[in-house]
């Protein structure tokens, strides 16, 4: 055919008012696919009455069918639309601004529509006429997109967070569960060590928080450091533990700078936590984390190799190891070590000689301390990393 709108006079679209245009330009376009149209006429009649050029994207934000050749969108952003989070101006891949809209009716999708250009109601509100037509085309033409998956519960949203899975349809369930992916949260993860499991596990399905729960283990996102403190310590009094949170341990990963990037944040979390719980201490999060930021985004090798070169020749001798870390943790305080290792004073002296002699520094000379106390981190790690792939008798 050659035109939709050569088929459908123009003077009745404008004797119909402006507030009635889009309606009959509606009809028109509907009947026209019913009658074996196809977008790419549909998009040439927007194209026509609006002057703009159409594009149709799937939502993946590749093109379908354009007036202009142009390219598509990034799939966060065709992601954005389709769930409703991202506003109607968009930039294209090819560098121009669009008016986007989404093509979508029920558990039928048909993608985004651009009309490249300022936008106006009218433009608008004739895009908007498309709309029936182009999933009208959407179905008959069997398009894999053309359906959305079903809704997703708050454990399948967590879940895909987690994986760095985010499709226009968890976009969407994450908006409606209060998660802002314009700016992505962190990820979070709580491990319970008590004896009252079905108290954690009913502590957990209670909280107004979406979580996925493995065994001791629950993974959820976290807007800030504050939110995290406030969910460890409700689970705490929920499980009925004395004293109060004893037995919640909780890490929180970095704010990613987009939604796939929180499978990093996640792992970091989980990294995290088993630190934590190495350390023996009940939170810690990637911003109170210290030198351990620096730390995590580095190979294992690496870290192997700044350990092995500031700690290998004391690294097998346990009773050094603890003396080192009491000494810079007490800044040489021979009395305090002392009394923290049980040891006597003399022994203390001797054991920090030995360290001097081995190491062939002082450890609390700025340079040295700064060094070791990084080699320290790192080595504790390496620590967790091991503990965190051997397993124990719960998921981490």
């Amino acid at each position: 055919m050659a035109s939709i709108a050569e088929a459908r006079s123009g003077p009745a679209r404008e004797r119909a008012g402006p507030d009635a245009e889009p309606v009959v330009l509606e009809r028109e376009l509907t009947g026209a696919v019913l009658a074996g149209a196809a977008r790419a006429d549909v998009l040439r009649t927007l194209a026509r009455v609006t002057g703009l050029q159409m594009r149709l994207l799937s939502a993946e934000g590749v093109p379908l069918a354009t007036t202009d050749g142009g390219s598509g969108v990034a799939a966060t952003v065709a992601d954005g639309v389709l769930a409703g989070v991202a506003g109607p101006v968009v930039d294209t891949l090819d560098g121009l601004r669009a008016t986007a809209l989404a093509v979508r009716a029920g558990t039928t999708v048909a993608g985004v529509l651009l009309t490249v250009g300022p936008g106006d109601p009218r433009t608008r509100a004739l895009a908007g006429a498309a709309v029936t037509a182009l999933l009208i085309d959407a179905v008959r033409a069997g398009d894999g997109s053309a359906e959305v998956p079903p809704r997703h519960t708050p454990e399948d949203v967590v879940a895909a967070l987690r994986s760095g899975t985010v499709s226009p349809s968890v976009w969407a369930a994450a908006t409606e569960l209060g998660i802002d992916l314009r700016r992505p949260p962190a990820g979070a993860v709580l491990h319970y060590t008590g004896s009252r499991l079905r108290a954690w596990s009913t502590a957990l399905a209670w909280l107004e928080h979406p979580v996925r729960q493995e065994g001791r283990t629950a993974w959820t996102v976290v807007t800030g450091d504050a939110v995290l403190a406030r969910l460890r310590s409700r689970l705490g009094l929920m499980t009925g533990d004395e004293p109060a949170g004893e037995h919640v341990v909780a890490a929180s990963g970095s704010h990613p700078d987009s939604p796939t990037g929180l499978a990093r944040s996640f792992s970091e979390a989980e990294r995290l936590l088993q630190l934590a719980r190495a350390r023996g201490v009940p939170l810690l999060t990637f911003g109170g984390g210290g030198v351990v930021q620096v730390l995590l985004p580095l190979p294992r090798a690496q870290l192997e190799a700044y350990v092995e070169t500031h700690l290998g020749p004391i690294r097998q001798r346990p009773e050094l190891m603890a003396t080192l870390r009491a000494w810079l943790a007490e800044r040489g305080s021979r009395q305090s070590v002392s009394e923290q290792l049980h040891l006597h004073r003399n022994s203390v002296g001797y054991r920090v000689r030995q360290i001097k002699n081995l190491l062939g520094t002082d450890p609390l000379l700025p340079a040295a301390s700064a060094e070791l106390h990084l080699a320290l981190a790192a080595l504790d790690l390496l620590a967790a990393d091991d503990e965190r792939s051997r397993g124990d008798d719960e998921p981490v």
